[in-house]
């Protein structure tokens, strides 16, 4: 499984960190990439409360597979090998 979160530095937290190892509970290993990311409404003011939500919902979507797009890897290659 792979997913992708773009949270603010300041989210960083042992709550975040549980929610990843729930997350991958069945994974024998993560690898984990850290970068900075264009502001995707992100610097708007909101309490801990409205970001513990978004987080939530953000992790519901996935689960549900919601807003989510997934390919195999044949598919990618496909889909990369067209494009060049």
């Amino acid at each position: 499984m792979e997913t992708t979160f773009v949270i603010k530095p300041g989210e960083l937290n042992s709550g975040f960190l549980a929610m990843l190892k729930k997350l991958f509970k069945h994974s024998n290993q993560i690898q984990i990439s850290v970068s900075a990311a264009e502001d995707f409404d992100l610097t708007k003011k909101e309490t801990p409360a409205q970001s513990l939500q978004r987080m939530e919902k953000c992790l519901a979507d996935m689960n549900q597979k919601e807003h989510t797009i997934a390919f195999t890897e044949a598919e990618l290659d496909q889909i990369i090998l067209e494009k060049l």
